[in-house]
């Protein structure tokens, strides 16, 4: 039986989440809806749930702090937030499950799913860390995003990323000391996180770090040539967007 604790200051709220997890995973057992940090720590220590749906802002506290005097008991965690857009970004690029409010159905079910077939609490921990650490860090040029392959998880400072390059739906990293890493994720989705990071796509098939361009050449309709001696094709349309963003610089 899959065991759920709902923790939210916002009554409302909670009892909606309630009823949304009873409806969507009749199965399913709610051992506790807490509104604090205190009381969230106790029912995790005494419940041990399997999932933890975990608002942010609490009474007593944020969310995090539960995580923090919890470490020794593995469960999955999904954040609910209304939090600001800045952290919505740090969630993105930590690879770290989160809700909206108001709470859509859909996404609540989404989550709660994935749990269920992921059950990588190891992973999560790794996610976390790169979560706090990102939400510490005020400056782009520290912070850090998780990369998972086939093989592992990858936690990799956005900054030692000179290019990225599509083939399909799959994603390579190329990275500093000539490492790459290739993920089963769309290059679009790499670029709607990475563009504030001052990462451009001039093709594509192709995301670059600005800061690892070393020139451009305009045969053959434009080449960026890298740091690490990789050559870049730049479209025709994109071209225009390049100089203006060179001109910046």
């Amino acid at each position: 039986m899959l065991k759920i604790l709902i923790v939210e200051d916002e009554k409302m709220t909670s009892e909606m989440i309630a009823q949304m997890v009873s409806s969507s995973f009749p199965d399913a057992l709610i051992v506790g809806q807490v509104d604090s940090v205190a009381n969230g720590v106790s029912e995790i220590i005494k419940h041990k749930p399997d999932i933890v749906l975990l608002d942010i802002n609490l009474k007593d506290g944020n969310g995090f702090e539960i995580l923090e005097r919890t470490q020794d008991i593995d469960y999955m965690v999904v954040f609910i937030t209304a939090y600001t857009e800045y952290a919505v970004k740090a969630f993105k690029i930590s690879a770290i499950d989160y809700l909206l409010k108001p709470i859509d159905l859909l996404e609540l079910v989404k989550a709660i799913e994935k749990c269920q077939l992921h059950k990588e609490v190891n992973q999560l921990n790794i996610k976390l860390k790169t979560l706090f650490s990102n939400l510490k860090t005020e400056s782009n040029n520290n912070k850090k995003i998780v990369l998972k392959s086939t093989e592992s998880i990858n936690v990799v400072p956005i900054n030692e990323i000179i290019r990225c390059e599509s083939d399909k739906s799959y994603t390579t990293f190329y990275l500093k000391e000539n490492r790459k890493i290739l993920v089963s994720t769309t290059l679009k989705e790499f670029e709607n996180l990475l563009t504030e990071y001052g990462f451009f796509r001039p093709h594509q098939s192709h995301l670059v770090n600005i800061n690892y361009i070393d020139s451009f050449e305009k045969p053959h309709g434009g080449l960026l040539i890298m740091n690490d001696k990789s050559r870049v094709p730049v479209a025709t349309r994109k071209r225009e967007s390049l100089f203006k963003l060179f001109n910046n610089l």
